[in-house]
């Protein structure tokens, strides 16, 4: 009998709102936004990249509430290597005329292995996939980031969504997925991430709390 997903996101829409106060909502308003017609500008282009390296290694919420970072090392470098990723924003300029032609010019996975392939004329410095991916949902476009959370709940072991955890084949099953059940990516990827991540829901985590789990009938594990 084939799993009534759509159902099980409306399940952790529902246990989020009761468990877990002061969810960040700004990707799903920006990707809203962009579906009501709003063009992002530059600006606001490289403020989204901006913030996906800070939130790289650090909480969103104190990107948000603070927009300060103290992590490590590859966040320094990449704050270091700014002035020539917006070099490489300025030559998209150039070459399509602007970065919002650019991002909606072809399918998104098409953008991020533009940014984030490095053989791109394209390619960002010190920026993967998952980074691009955040950086493009900042900006409205609808993406899952396949960071590790969401590779864990959706794998083999757990909710069985995804046969394969490479980046580009997360990106793909999510997109059939969200196709198929009239879910937003970035809503799928918001529900769950929220689920997993500590801090907030903290129950699909590294070690999963599955007696405590409102979707276990859906999980290969549970």
């Amino acid at each position: 009998m084939e799993k009534d997903y759509k159902q099980m996101f409306n399940i952790l829409d529902g246990y989020l709102k009761d468990k877990v106060p002061d969810i960040d909502l700004t990707i799903l308003e920006a990707v809203n936004n962009r579906k009501n017609g709003k063009i992002f500008t530059f600006k606001e282009h490289l403020k989204g990249f901006i913030y996906a390296q800070l939130s790289a290694l650090v909480s969103w919420k104190k990107i948000k509430d603070k927009l300060k970072c103290y992590s490590p090392y590859t966040t320094k470098n990449q704050m270091q290597s700014l002035k020539a990723n917006i070099e490489t924003f300025e030559k998209i300029e150039q070459d399509f005329g602007s970065l919002e032609k650019f991002v909606t010019h072809t399918m998104p996975v098409n953008i991020i292995k533009l940014l984030a392939d490095s053989k791109s004329t394209y390619k960002l410095k010190y920026s993967g996939v998952a980074l691009v991916c955040e950086y493009l949902r900042n900006v409205g476009i609808d993406v899952i980031k396949p960071d590790v959370h969401i590779k864990r709940i959706l794998g083999v072991e757990r909710l069985n969504i995804v046969k394969s955890t490479s980046d580009y084949a997360v990106i793909k099953e999510c997109k059939k997925l969200s196709d198929k059940i009239g879910v937003s990516q970035v809503k799928i990827d918001y529900l769950l991430w929220n689920y997993c991540s500590k801090g907030y829901g903290e129950v699909c985590s590294a070690k999963p709390k599955c007696a405590e789990c409102v979707i276990k009938e859906y999980c290969n594990k549970g």
